[in-house]
């Protein structure tokens, strides 16, 4: 068998207790983070058009949020790399819920505009998350306060600046 004490440093028990301590409260965070990450990766009917993932539903969003804008505000709004954004525009594209519109004057810059289905999807999706957030917000007020919910989403927001400041250090 080879010696693996030179890589790997004994597991003491105060190491062991430690982390068994701080991971039972972390591993909620992994936890959530898979289950969301599935979550927003299912298709969803808003009722009219295609299935859309979240991800696709909130994208339509911005482009209806703000017409004519591009690849590079998108990929910066949601921080992500101009790539993903653009294989999420394609799926958006195929299911004819946006079009790209080049700049007269300018043949570089493309901008996204959504298409008529596109306005209409949007809205669905807008009312079908209006009724989604109230109703699990009135789920979790059966055990939390409102007081605890905004608690939790003032943590949030503080988690993800950690985590934002963490990846600007790592570039």
């Amino acid at each position: 068998m080879e010696n693996t004490s030179e890589h790997t440093p004994p597991v003491t028990e105060n190491i062991d207790a430690t982390f068994r301590r701080l991971s039972e409260k972390a591993d909620l965070v992994y936890f959530f983070v898979a289950l969301y990450s599935n979550y927003i990766g299912k298709n969803r009917h808003y009722g009219i058009g295609p299935e859309l993932t979240m991800t696709e539903a909130h994208m339509l969003n911005s482009i209806a949020l703000t017409p004519g804008t591009t690849v590079t505000d998108l990929a910066r709004r949601w921080e992500r790399t101009t790539g993903a954004v653009c294989q999420t525009l394609a799926k958006l594209e195929k299911k004819e819920l946006i079009e790209r519109k080049k700049t007269e004057g300018n043949k570089k810059t493309v901008r996204l505009y959504p298409t008529d289905l596109g306005w209409d999807v949007d809205r669905a999706h807008m009312m079908y998350d209006i009724a989604d957030i109230t109703a699990t917000t009135q789920e979790l007020l059966e055990s939390c306060t409102m007081d605890e919910l905004n608690t939790f989403y003032k943590v949030l927001g503080i988690y993800l600046e950690l985590i934002r400041k963490d990846q600007r250090s790592d570039k």
